[in-house]
């Protein structure tokens, strides 16, 4: 048993290891209980034969976490197609992490004979084929006597029920002899299965977040809001992870749905004036001077968000891949809150910051310190207390062009951004979408300009790829494959240009399709020098300082986005 200290009482975290049977029957007598703020059950069929064979292979499956407590939480009336009461005294025990894995063993180990087998979109009804030695769910022709009903393996009077039905049906004495020991072997298999309960008991709010915090952080699947929601959860009240769900739902929509939920409880805390690199979020949220101010933050953080999301539109800025860090986002969203209609003026110093930011790897070089002063800046600016930038160096010249495409990059990021203000277009001339692209599939929709015959160095350069449309296959050079009889010399030259290849390309790729190794390097190389000097056009025009070589010398590790 491990205690740990914090404010109030002390936790203990507790490891046993419990068998199947028993850790059903703690659940059936209501002394294990799904609190109400965990998601639904979402596992297909498919999902439940997987976890039934796992354990009857031996397999491991994961351990329980549970938070024993005397607080009364919500909790789900039914695990699967069972129903389930709380007991009326004593401590309860709620299920943190395993509600999918109970609830499916529940479901098919413990199925009541009168319940209706199909709920939740599943089949819960499940046999053991004894002559395969595989689960499975009733075939359309019906169940055989072969078929073992898994709901009668944990009670004596259901398996000898299923045991005489296979001696009554089946004439083969021998083979009636060997399904039952293999029923027999299944039984067994289930009853001595046993898994690791780890379980928390806690009556002091703040501790309990702090153990479930650091257990979170060893894989468990509860994030700072959900913990803030599993403590303060009410029957039709607000819910933190609740209103976040649908804010990520409205970023998914506008392109930005792969930004990370802490970056959204950022926001949160700038709009209520409070630490954004807190390093203990629901800690501190759920503190009573604290939650009650969440709903209007919520609105508010929205709010700001949604116009950060118009303005970067604006900038050509239309996906989360787009986007170098997401700090970025953060204080914008808190100009925005501030300032919902900023003069032309703060628009354009806004502009620049934007682009500074993201060329200079400004916030992939702060300290905590200066993150806090540059939103502390930004504040300044929106209420028109200060009309300049001073915290970020806006004659900081931009880093060099990137040496190799890494799309966590944030300077890659940043290149992106002038290759999508090329308007690229795809092999019938029209304009691709590369923003919505990137927000769907990634950076796999970067395909490989040529995949072979080129030096290492130019194999890995931001120069061998460029946007393809979905389901492209192959490298990307072959859509200019025959486009000038198809569409014209003008309409291939355009095309070209929309991708930013230099002048010479039509020429390299006529040189019988780039079947010589040379060319295809000399392609690439005279793409970089005219993205190289395009993107310097792009900067000068954002009145971005040019970067003092034109491309870096060695990789860095550390420019990677914080999305």
């Amino acid at each position: 048993m491990v205690t740990m200290k914090g404010k109030g009482k002390r936790a203990e975290v507790k490891s046993e290891v419990v068998f199947l049977g028993r850790l059903l029957e703690l659940v059936l007598d209501g002394r294990m209980l799904v609190p109400r703020f965990q998601r639904p059950y979402v596992w297909s069929n498919p999902d439940i034969l997987s976890l039934l064979d796992s354990v009857f292979s031996g397999y491991p499956i994961g351990s329980i976490l549970v938070w024993e407590t005397d607080r009364i939480l919500e909790s789900l009336p039914k695990l699967g197609p069972v129903s389930v009461q709380r007991r009326e005294q004593g401590n309860v025990s709620y299920i943190l992490d395993g509600h999918q894995r109970i609830a499916t063993l529940l479901g098919t180990l413990k199925l009541p004979e009168k319940e209706d087998r199909r709920q939740l979109g599943v089949d819960w009804r499940v046999f053991f084929d004894l002559k395969r030695l595989k689960f499975l769910h009733e075939p359309k022709t019906g169940a055989e006597a072969h078929h073992f009903p898994v709901s009668s393996l944990l009670t004596t009077t259901g398996f000898l029920s299923a045991c005489r039905d296979i001696e009554e049906y089946i004439a083969d004495k021998e083979l009636v002899s060997d399904f039952l020991e293999k029923a027999d072997q299944l039984a067994n298999a289930m009853r001595n299965f046993q898994l690791p309960l780890i379980s928390v008991s806690e009556t002091t709010m703040e501790n309990a977040v702090t153990v479930f915090a650091r257990l979170n952080q060893r894989g468990r699947a509860i994030s700072p809001d959900q913990m803030v929601s599993a403590l303060t959860y009410k029957e039709g009240g607000f819910q933190l992870s609740e209103e976040l769900d649908a804010i990520k739902e409205d970023l998914e929509r506008r392109g930005f749905g792969n930004l990370d939920r802490v970056i959204l409880l950022r926001v949160v805390l700038a709009a209520m004036n409070m630490d954004i690199y807190v390093k203990d979020f629901a800690d501190l949220l759920v503190k009573s001077e604290v939650a009650g101010k969440l709903p209007v933050a919520i609105e508010e953080a929205q709010e700001g968000i949604e116009r950060a999301l118009t303005f970067l539109e604006g900038l050509g800025v239309v996906s989360d891949r787009l986007l170098p860090y997401g700090l970025q986002l953060v204080l914008l969203a808190e100009f925005f809150r501030l300032c919902p209609n900023p003069s032309q003026e703060q628009k354009e110093l806004l502009e620049r910051w934007f682009w500074v930011t993201s060329f200079t790897g400004w916030f992939g070089g702060v300290n905590s310190a200066q993150a806090r002063a540059a939103l502390s800046e930004i504040r300044d600016l929106a209420k028109g207390a200060k009309d300049t930038i001073t915290v970020v160096n806006l004659e900081e010249p931009a880093l060099p062009f990137p040496k190799r495409f890494d799309g966590r990059s944030a300077r890659v990021r940043a290149y992106l951004n002038y290759l999508v203000s090329l308007e690229p277009c795809s092999c019938v001339g029209e304009k691709l979408e590369p923003g919505r692209l990137l927000s769907e599939l990634g950076p796999s929709v970067l395909a490989y300009v040529v995949s072979r015959g080129i030096s290492e160095e130019f194999t890995k350069s931001p120069a061998n790829r460029m946007f393809v449309d979905r389901g492209h296959r192959g490298q990307a050079v072959s859509i200019f494959e025959g486009y000038e009889l198809l569409y014209g010399m003008e309409e291939l030259e355009a095309l070209f240009a929309s991708h930013g290849f230099g002048s010479n390309a039509q020429y390299y790729l006529s040189q019988s399709n780039l079947s010589q190794p040379s060319y295809r390097q000399m392609l690439i190389e005279e793409r970089l020098e005219t993205l190289i000097e395009g993107e310097r056009e792009f900067l000068k025009n954002r009145n971005v300082t040019l970067p003092e070589t034109r491309i870096e010398e060695t990789v860095r590790d550390s420019d990677v986005s914080d999305e």
